[in-house]
């Protein structure tokens, strides 16, 4: 795979989720992360990489402790 870089978030959220779950597969699934290691993950492919964070979070993709001192991928889910 290609290294990702993204330029935009897309609008449309079926587009948004695809997009989404590529991100989250660059983001290793077997370990737990603190903030600035997930943002070291996400840095380089989004500018606002705090609004990635979020939405990864949001579509369940990543989930965090309640006090956002750990990250983890989530599993993949099967459709």
């Amino acid at each position: 795979m290609s290294p990702l870089h993204l330029t935009r978030l897309p609008k449309k959220q079926q587009r948004l989720r695809q997009t989404l779950e590529r991100v989250s597969q660059t983001i290793p699934a077997d370990r737990r992360f603190t903030e600035p290691e997930i943002n070291a993950y996400l840095r380089p492919i989004y500018a606002d990489y705090a609004l990635l964070r979020r939405e990864l979070i949001d579509y369940q993709f990543l989930a965090r402790t309640a006090d956002g001192t750990a990250y983890w991928r989530t599993p993949e889910r099967t459709a």
